[in-house]
């Protein structure tokens, strides 16, 4: 598990309900179970690569591993 995965969990949820939120009013109640955790999916999916990718960036930038 990655370090910041807690705090990627929470961003994802907390993501998913913003964008579902502005789309709820388009969808029955029954679909909107589905839809958010396919928002909550993406958005942690992307966290995660923009966390993998910032870690590699730093460890590029380090003057002594260089």
């Amino acid at each position: 598990m990655m370090p910041n995965q807690r705090i990627i969990d929470d961003h994802a949820r907390a993501m998913g309900k913003a964008l579902l939120e502005l789309i709820a009013h388009n969808y029955r109640e029954e679909e909107l179970h589905d839809i958010w955790e396919a928002f909550t999916s993406v958005c942690q999916a992307g966290l995660e690569s923009y966390d993998i990718q910032s870690r590699r960036m730093q460890q590029r930038l380090k003057p002594c591993d260089n």
